[in-house]
């Protein structure tokens, strides 16, 4: 099932930055107000965006639940 991406954001991590290793990640918020981190460089190739879609499998394969 597609699930249609109403918003994302990019964490702001300040002057810190990333620890070493660190994959940068977005939160997806879907239309059945789910939220789901995914690697930001994955969503960017996939065109996870708002306004888009993300189908479950996608997420269950490369995202993390954050909320249901």
């Amino acid at each position: 099932m597609l699930l249609k991406i109403t918003d994302l954001t990019e964490p702001d991590h300040g002057c810190e930055g990333f620890m070493p290793g660190e994959e940068p990640t977005v939160l997806l918020r879907l239309e059945d107000g789910r939220e789901v981190r995914v690697p930001d460089m994955l969503a960017y190739r996939m065109n996870w965006d708002v306004g888009g879609s993300i189908s479950d499998k996608d997420i269950e394969t490369y995202g993390e639940l954050v909320s249901e």
